[in-house]
């Protein structure tokens, strides 16, 4: 416990646990933009384009598909307080997909497909196949979803406290996720009975580009300890945290 001093210790901490209780989660205070285009009414006209079958309705569809993922990862980077950081540096669209593809979100190639079709579309002049439209239609709603749904669990989950069982030793873990500091808290204090009781902390936040690999590693492990809160299965948990370091994301 002693030894905690990164991120990578924590996920060794936690892989070297028993046992895991839940112990409380406590409400995060989120607040979601509302914009006068959502991404939703976005996905709609590309849909109303797409059905059109016509060569205006999918170059149509192509720019709202796009809009669409733009609106929705500004929602996204708004509500944690990162927006204004990318704004800031002026951060591109493949950017932000492989910010939200390296916290687990959704899977950076195949997204910047979509990219990729419009690219074509503004500076080669063509027109994409209506198939593929479908395809990338299907895959820009899911990824709305999939972000709507992180959106719900950071909202409900600002702070996450957990029971810790290691041999002979009980720990009492925090996790919290400091929104207007842009980073992540973690607390551990030793409940081990008859032993002098011990705290550690460690805070993560994203500053500049130095800071973005820790960053991204606590939002990884704060992603995976809501999902284990949320359905306890502790083999799946410490899996998807061990991957993390074999993967070299830590």
């Amino acid at each position: 416990m002693e030894n905690i001093t990164e991120v990578k210790d924590i996920i060794q901490f936690i892989l070297r646990t028993d046992e895991i209780e839940r112990d409380a989660s406590i409400g995060s205070d989120i607040s979601i933009p509302i914009y006068d285009i959502s991404s939703e009414e976005f996905l709609d006209f590309a849909e109303n384009a797409i059905a059109s079958e016509t060569k205006e309705g999918i170059v149509n569809a192509v720019s709202n598909l796009k809009r669409a993922l733009d609106c929705e990862m500004d929602m996204f980077f708004e509500c944690i307080n990162l927006k204004r950081i990318f704004d800031k540096k002026n951060l591109k669209f493949e950017k932000k997909t492989q910010f939200l593809s390296s916290i687990g979100l959704f899977p950076i190639q195949t997204i910047n497909k979509l990219n990729l079709m419009r690219n074509k579309l503004e500076h080669e002049y063509k027109t994409p196949e209506i198939s593929d439209l479908h395809t990338y239609y299907e895959l820009v709603w899911s990824v709305v979803k999939i972000v709507d749904l992180h959106l719900e669990l950071l909202y409900t989950n600002g702070e996450i406290n957990l029971e810790l069982h290691s041999e002979n030793n009980k720990y009492y873990f925090t996790m919290k996720h400091d929104i207007k500091e842009c980073g992540f808290k973690f607390e551990i204090k030793d409940w081990t009975k008859g032993k002098e009781k011990k705290q550690i902390q460690l805070c993560v936040n994203l500053r500049d580009q130095n800071d973005e690999c820790d960053f991204i590693n606590a939002f990884n492990i704060y992603l995976l300890s809501i999902q284990y809160f949320d359905y306890g299965n502790l083999n799946l948990y410490k899996k998807k945290v061990k991957k993390l370091i074999e993967t070299e994301i830590v």
